[in-house]
């Protein structure tokens, strides 16, 4: 399982389409930092990544308190499991 970190909001369309492109059969993907905001102005097109991909989605609980955000969609992290993930995975790319 490769492990795909996002710390933004949006990216570039070039970036935003690699990162999507690259994702394989039973990915997790992460957001962190800003991207938790795409758990609500994003949420159709994460769902759909999460299905067509059978992705896990996980975003740090920490980022979504500080953002004020509730996500309806993907699993909480603390930040020690968020640790735990990052080195479990066999690799990770932060975009």
């Amino acid at each position: 399982m490769q492990l795909h970190q996002i710390n933004q909001l949006a990216y570039p369309s070039d970036i935003e389409q690699t990162w999507r492109s690259a994702l394989q059969l039973g990915d997790s993907v992460l957001l962190l930092e800003e991207a938790i905001l795409r758990s609500t102005a994003q949420h159709g097109i994460l769902e759909a990544l999460i299905e067509a991909k059978q992705l896990s989605l996980f975003y740090l609980q920490s980022d979504a308190l500080a953002y004020g955000v509730t996500p309806t969609l993907g699993t909480a992290l603390s930040d020690e499991e968020w640790v735990t993930i990052t080195l479990s995975a066999d690799a990770n790319i932060s975009w």
